[in-house]
């Protein structure tokens, strides 16, 4: 432990701990204070005058806790008997914010004094703030009980731990000088309680699977590590059939998603306030599915089945694409204008859908995040940063993250969230991500013709601090995004040059399709030879910059490249917030939707198994695909957009070219 961070001396005066606490909650007293009155009366009369001052608050908490121990089926003056036995020892701590922010750990306290375990399991100590209410317990208990706690042993700065900010958010005053340098797991647990733990050094997923061997019989299980959906589940899960009969399953945190209420919202799991999920284990037939496949061995799966052109599916897609709507500030001339639904925001997603999709967003390879309009949105950039970093970064950090973006959203809030993706304890992972940013045109006066919008500096200055920041590029991709069409694919060798000259990593050009028969002339069917010509240009170009151009197939060639079958019917899926299932890249919905049916029902609907048949048999979009199928850019309806499968009859609803 480090030599900086004082409370972390097993041989300190106990003395400190109310004499000189590091925050006024966390004044603790190991002779209680019937003794302390009678052995320091100028100690005792400070801590009953600061706790006079909280009377009110107290009332509020054991009103709160009188009301939630009804909940869990309690016995009111057993309850009242432990807390003036605690308040004793935490004569503070009784209070609306304590520690950090939660008073909820009083009730690890009563629980480990009201049911006297045996074997108790935490994963996830930190500095210790509900290691110390436990471990109390279980010294009062007296009975012999193993209590472990796991955690990395990553020893932390104090100033990249929120409990500088949200201590001071509530007031309570800092003693800096215990919290200076580094301070290592159960750095703030008092020495008399740190006797009664048995840390375990590792991370849960690693340690955790030996301490169930080593204990047939668990107690208490209290998950309070990474908070990830996954890792949540994956603990409960493991530790669930070796709960004993009557014994407790603890969530620390369930505000940062559903997973406790997925897994014990119907089996009479009780949610204390947002911070602690409480579950009494009384079906010894309950099971959680926490098995998930990783990236690696669904992505292997995921290719035999495409191989073998199956149907059916076993495997989950290797790309999820996340669809949401947003305001757009741009009024783009090649636009679908296609409205998504009211509310397709990033707060319905995590709402409806995060239990639905969590576990097939894990065994993904790569997950992309699309908006009609503006996706970092001020509004949701909290809910987002809950949501990403706790369900996304900490749980699989290697899954390739895209983010598409028009750049009017890319504010310091925005570019800050997407390269610094900081964990619990300022902790950050070595995420990997792609921002695909939209930007059709290598100057303001044509920005200006596509989009009718006067703000293409002020985009590039945001695109700028945004390739500045990056400090990985090999983790950390930049693209440019080009929809070709007649008015600016003569730019096309321009916006290559801009991209090179900021540092982007690529450039994809798309051909931009017709959604509606006033579009119809900006397509580069019209004007074919010169496209070749731009398209020939740019790739020479981008060849002598050293920059990777994605460009799509040329007009009128001899020969194309053989089409293959296209894997996306296979490897993706595209969902909005409502839970709509969307056909490929084009937005249109296939009549699946997520909140009615399971995912992998919806995966393999018959829509999905008609389209794997149809496409296998080069039939059905394969024909309209400039992807699978380049030499049906020579097809005038594969430049169309249609609602429905490519018609012949679209060459008479189109009739005036021809």
């Amino acid at each position: 432990m480090s030599k900086n961070c004082p409370c972390t001396d097993n041989n300190m005066n106990l003395d400190e701990y109310y004499k000189n606490p590091v925050i006024d909650s966390w004044t603790y007293v190991a002779m209680g204070m019937d003794k302390l009155k009678e052995h320091d009366r100028g100690s005792y009369d400070r801590i009953k005058e600061s706790q006079e001052l909280l009377f009110s608050e107290q009332e509020e908490i054991m009103a709160y806790v009188k009301e939630n121990s009804a909940r869990l089926g309690w016995d009111w003056p057993e309850v009242s008997r432990h807390i003036e036995q605690f308040l004793q020892k935490f004569p503070l701590a009784l209070r609306r914010n304590v520690a950090w922010d939660d008073f909820s750990f009083i009730f690890l306290y009563l629980l480990t004094k009201i049911i006297r375990p045996r074997v108790i399991i935490e994963t996830g100590s930190n500095i210790g703030f509900s290691s110390s209410f436990i471990a109390l317990a279980v010294k009062e208990n007296n009975n012999n009980c193993k209590f472990y706690t796991i955690d990395p042993y990553l020893e932390y700065e104090w100033k990249a731990m929120s409990f500088y900010e949200h201590s001071q958010a509530r007031k309570q005053k800092i003693n800096y000088s215990k919290v200076i340098g580094r301070c290592a797991p159960l750095a703030i647990v008092p020495a008399d309680l740190k006797e009664h733990i048995i840390l375990k050094s590792g991370y849960s997923r690693d340690v955790l699977p030996g301490l169930l061997k080593e204990n047939e019989i668990v107690d208490i299980f209290f998950h309070d590590s990474d908070h990830g959906y996954r890792n949540m589940v994956w603990e409960c899960a493991s530790a669930l059939p070796q709960v004993s009969p009557g014994g407790y399953v603890l969530v620390h945190d369930i505000n940062l998603n559903v997973a406790f209420k997925k897994m014990f919202g119907d089996a009479g799991g009780v949610e204390i306030k947002e911070h602690l999920g409480v579950f009494r284990k009384n079906d010894e037939k309950l099971t959680i599915d926490g098995q998930w496949s990783y990236p690696e061995s669904n992505s292997s799966l995921n290719d035999l089945e495409y191989k073998n052109q199956k149907t059916e599916l076993e495997s989950s897609p290797k790309n999820m694409v996340i669809q949401l709507g947003g305001v757009c500030d741009l009024n783009c001339v090649f636009c679908s204008g296609r409205k998504n639904k009211e509310g397709l925001t990033y707060d319905e997603f995590y709402r409806n859908l995060e239990g639905k999709i969590t576990r097939y967003l894990a065994q993904a390879e790569k997950i992309i995040f699309k908006s009609c309009g503006n996706f970092f949105k001020a509004a949701e950039m909290q809910r987002m940063l809950n949501w990403h970093i706790n369900c996304i970064e900490l749980n699989f950090p290697l899954i390739e993250k895209v983010y598409y973006t028009n750049g009017f959203d890319l504010t310091e809030q925005a570019i800050d969230f997407i390269i610094h993706p900081g964990g619990i304890c300022g902790r950050e992972y070595p995420v990997k991500s792609t921002v695909n940013i939209l930007l059709y045109a290598s100057n303001s006066k044509m920005y200006k013709t596509l989009t009718r919008s006067e703000d293409f500096n002020v985009i590039l200055k945001r695109v700028q601090q945004l390739i500045r920041t990056r400090e990985d590029k090999n983790r950390f991709k930049i693209v440019f995004t080009f929809f070709a069409t007649t008015l600016n694919i003569e730019d096309l060798p321009e916006f290559v040059r801009l991209a090179s000259s900021l540092g982007a990593d690529k450039v994809d050009c798309l051909y931009s399709y017709i959604y509606v028969p006033g579009q119809k002339y900006l397509s580069c069917f019209f004007k074919q030879k010169m496209t070749n010509e731009i398209l020939e240009k740019t790739d020479n170009l981008a060849t002598r910059l050293g920059l990777e151009v994605a460009l799509p197939p040329k007009f009128g060639q001899k020969s194309y490249p053989n089409g293959s079958v296209c894997c996306k019917p296979w490897d993706q899926i595209t969902i909005n917030a409502a839970g709509d299932v969307l056909a490929c890249d084009s937005g249109i919905t296939c009549d699946e939707n997520l909140q009615k049916k399971p995912f992998m029902e919806a995966w393999n609907s018959p829509y999905y198994q008609n389209l794997r048949k149809e496409v296998a048999r080069g039939s059905g979009c394969f024909n309209y695909c400039f992807s699978a199928n380049p030499a049906c850019v020579n097809d005038f309806r594969a430049h169309v957009f249609c609602q429905e499968s490519k018609k012949p009859e679209i060459n008479i609803l189109w009739a005036d070219n021809f």
